[in-house]
């Protein structure tokens, strides 16, 4: 996606999402429906093109006042604070489009590679990135969110919904060299205070060793679907 693109498909999600503050709160108007679905419809495909998954699940503005109240957001705060960050990760990496920022050399290939059953993914993935590039920067939260999305693939493509990588990765039978990697991996995340698990004192996680990590479950992203798609 070029910078243009980014601009376009940024301001249109902030209309979409000024609809639905407008909505929920003091603003609402009768034609808002219609321009919502109309506008929904369109952010959606933009963002299919772009190989972004939509993180709204809400299709209709009805949809979402009753989700408001089922969830029992009865403030206007909670409803703009809901709103303000189902987009808020596709829009920061719109953000580092624009300007044209560095982005990690092999992520977009991994992002490439979850389609179809794997797209959900997509979300935890852009996580992963979003949490090294910030302005400020969860290199905990990124090694977490990037050996998941590992986790994940193998969850879905070996139709496990309630396993974990240590507990089924042999069922995938990988090279048993690139499987010891990946296994090792997981396990070292686990070792890293407040990634996976709490910790009793300062992690000493920097931005080298997010990287490294963002890197290697891309390539394992890659592989794994090769193999099992």
């Amino acid at each position: 996606m070029d910078s243009k693109k980014a601009i376009d498909l940024g301001a249109k999600i902030m209309d979409l999402q000024a609809l639905m503050i407008a909505y929920a709160t003091d603003g609402r108007t009768s034609d808002q429906p219609h321009a919502y679905r109309d506008l929904y419809a369109e952010v959606t495909l933009e963002l299919e093109d772009a190989k972004y998954a939509n993180p709204n699940p809400q299709k209709s503005l009805e949809v979402f006042s009753a989700f408001c109240k089922l969830q029992e957001m009865t403030t206007y705060a909670s409803r703009r604070v809901y709103v303000a960050n189902l987009y808020a990760d596709i829009l920061l990496d719109l953000k580092r489009i624009q300007r044209h920022a560095p982005s990690s050399k092999n992520w977009g290939k991994a992002n490439d590679a979850l389609t179809d059953e794997l797209n959900p993914i997509r979300g935890q993935w852009l996580k992963a990135k979003n949490f090294i590039y910030s302005t400020t920067p969860d290199f905990e939260n990124s090694v977490k969110e990037s050996i998941s999305a590992v986790e994940s693939c193998l969850m879905v493509l070996l139709n496990e919904p309630n396993g974990t990588l240590g507990k089924i990765i042999k069922q995938a039978n990988l090279d048993p060299d690139i499987e010891r990697l990946v296994s090792q991996a997981y396990g070292a995340t686990s070792n890293k205070a407040f990634v996976r698990h709490g910790g009793t004192i300062a992690s000493s996680l920097t931005k080298a060793e997010a990287e490294f990590f963002l890197e290697f479950a891309a390539i394992s992203v890659v592989y794994i679907t090769k193999k099992l798609k």
